[in-house]
């Protein structure tokens, strides 16, 4: 019910695990779980009435560690361009507008070439858009984009 609570009443959701296992909080971690209530104890042969499924010290490490690398390896859920990623684009090629272009004109092998930097559209669609027409005016060196290209 991890994700349908968390969804539902948009609120975090935890899990109180009594299990020895990794694998109740790792689902629960992986279904969006926020926090885990996990029972720990500093040697399991001291008895009690949770002593059968509290982890000991070392056990609750493991824990922890693959949680951090489920959550790590589960990523973001945002849509973003790592600043590593945005400071390679200058040495990328895209398509650019290289001659000013009125609206509804054609494009063109002579208005339109691939170049740097990669701020345009990919040059895999060259061909998808020669034929096509403006939507608006151009002016030359504007990085082409879908949103200035007609049907």
């Amino acid at each position: 019910m991890i994700k349908t609570i968390r969804l539902e009443f948009n609120c975090h959701v935890g899990l109180s695990d009594h299990t020895l296992s990794n694998i109740v909080p790792l689902g629960a971690v992986a279904l969006g779980a926020r926090v885990i209530e996990k029972h720990f104890i500093l040697d399991r042969s001291l008895g009690g009435p949770d002593s059968t499924f509290s982890l000991q010290p070392d056990e609750f490490k493991v824990m922890v560690n693959n949680v951090k690398d489920l959550e790590q390896s589960l990523g973001k859920s945002e849509i973003f361009i790592s600043e590593k990623v945005e400071k390679s684009r200058q040495f990328a090629r895209s398509l650019y507008v290289v001659q000013d272009m009125k609206k509804e004109e054609k494009f063109t092998e002579k208005n339109i070439r691939s170049i740097r930097p990669g701020y345009g559209l990919k040059p895999k669609y060259y061909y998808d858009i020669i034929g096509k027409s403006a939507k608006v005016n151009i002016e030359r060196g504007t990085a082409l984009s879908w949103d200035l290209i007609s049907e």
